[in-house]
């Protein structure tokens, strides 16, 4: 199940940690992919083992990102 994601709280972090204004239609496309990713991301390291090698999550968000933007 997709976590929702506060398009008014991704207007305020983009203007605080990247100096951006971000219009209210953009903030909403904004939250569906960030909530997208967290999804993914959480998915993922839900399959992960504390004893996995530590390289596996990070290698495995990028290749999961790089098949995205295909």
């Amino acid at each position: 199940m997709p976590t929702t994601i506060d398009s008014k709280a991704v207007k305020i972090l983009a203007a605080q940690l990247r100096s951006h204004t971000v219009n209210d239609e953009r903030a909403a496309q904004l939250a569906v992919e960030i909530a997208r990713v967290n999804d993914a991301a959480h998915a993922e390291g839900a399959r992960n083992d504390f004893n996995d090698q530590p390289a596996g999550f990070a290698v495995t968000l990028e290749q999961l990102s790089k098949r995205a933007r295909r």
